[in-house]
């Protein structure tokens, strides 16, 4: 990326799909209205009109097919030097250009899921990058943050998916229970990419189709460790409501890939006092077998494995295999952090292969807990 062109770009940009849209979200340095162009089309971070500037992270939306057709964008960032209610100052636009290839048809799919970075950036970007320019889709599938306490935490999302990508490939987000914890937890709506608002959606983007389901936090809302700041019974009760439209709406039919994605495994119950919303997370499983998906991608357990239904971590009944790729071990005094994800290929039959990528960019055997490790 070449700064001299957009010193105010702190990464590549990074292009989500949600819904029928491609979410174009940029990372910057200080005060500036965003702009994107695509074939033609202008594309603006507003707010009913008004240019945001006060943002460190600008969101465009796109129409998916314009931008499938187009092959590319052009970000527009124009400084803010003195923003008055009349003839507010402004500085030079600040120009790059973007390639963008989406996801083809009748051929390998390529997808990343990368999850539990607990603010980890490098590491998760090595391992990420295991297809290199192959790579199809990447999915920050939950806990990309320790926390949301710091608007550092959340420039993390997008120096790690623009470095992976190079703004060139799609990627999804799906927030995670460390996620919802902190001051800006509430803020996610507007720095992160959503579905008018909500946290969990469907998306299509070339023949991958797929749900995003949000289990919200991992205890009972009234654990003290939230200090009565949540309210995720009331929250999933809603996304009861998304879960019956989207097994009406028959959308994922003509999708040759179709995949659940949520942070957590929830078909896995866990030990007190994580293992909430037992007959909920059922239902859950129960409906999503309508969907015939090929793969349930999480994170969260802090392990790696693949399993079929009624395996191990198969308490519920879940719906399709299971890609569980989350583990990390944090740096400590005279050893180095330590990390994996996980990798998908998916064939144009629908068969797939999956592996376990550690922070050098190696495969590993399976499974494996790197928090056991001496």
């Amino acid at each position: 990326m070449p700064d001299t062109a957009a010193p105010l770009l702190l990464a590549p940009p990074s292009v989500f799909a949600v819904e029928d849209e491609y979410q174009i979200c940029v990372a910057v340095s200080g005060d500036c209205t965003m702009m994107v162009d695509v074939g033609g089309l202008c594309c603006c971070d507003h707010a009913n009109g008004v240019l945001r500037s006060r943002r460190r992270i600008h969101i465009a939306h796109v129409p998916a097919a314009a931008l499938d057709r187009a092959g590319g964008y052009t970000v527009r960032l124009r400084p803010i030097l003195d923003r008055r209610p009349y003839f507010s100052e402004t500085g030079p636009e600040q120009v790059t250009s973007w390639s963008f290839r989406p996801i083809p048809a009748g051929k390998p799919v390529r997808i990343i899921n990368l999850a539990d970075a607990h603010n980890l950036v490098d590491e998760p970007v090595t391992a990420g990058a295991y297809f290199g320019d192959s790579l199809d889709l990447l999915i920050l599938n939950g806990d990309i943050l320790e926390h949301a306490g710091a608007l550092s935490h959340l420039l993390n999302i997008y120096s790690i998916a623009g470095r992976i990508t190079g703004g060139a490939r799609p990627c999804v987000f799906v927030r995670g229970n460390h996620d919802m914890r902190g001051i800006h937890a509430e803020d996610l709506p507007e720095y992160t990419p959503t579905a008018a608002g909500k946290s969990y959606y469907t998306f299509r983007t070339g023949p991958v189709w797929g749900i995003v389901l949000d289990t919200g936090e991992d205890k009972s809302d009234d654990h003290a460790e939230y200090g009565h700041t949540v309210c995720c019974e009331a929250f999933r009760r809603e996304e009861d409501a998304f879960l019956d439209a989207v097994i009406a709406s028959g959308a994922w039919r003509d999708a040759p890939i179709r995949l659940i994605i949520s942070h957590n495994p929830f078909a896995h119950r866990l030990e007190p006092p994580f293992d909430i919303e037992q007959p909920r997370f059922a239902a859950w499983c129960r409906a999503l077998r309508a969907l015939d998906a090929q793969l349930w991608l999480t994170g969260h357990l802090h392990e790696c494995f693949f399993e079929q239904p009624g395996g191990p971590h198969d308490t519920l009944g879940a719906p399709c295999p299971v890609l569980c790729s989350s583990d990390l071990r944090p740096p400590s005094p005279g050893k180095r952090a330590l990390y994996l994800c996980g990798a998908v290929t998916f064939q144009p039959d629908g068969t797939f292969t999956t592996a376990f990528i550690n922070q050098d960019g190696e495969c590993v055997p399976q499974p494996v807990r790197l928090h056991t490790l001496p």
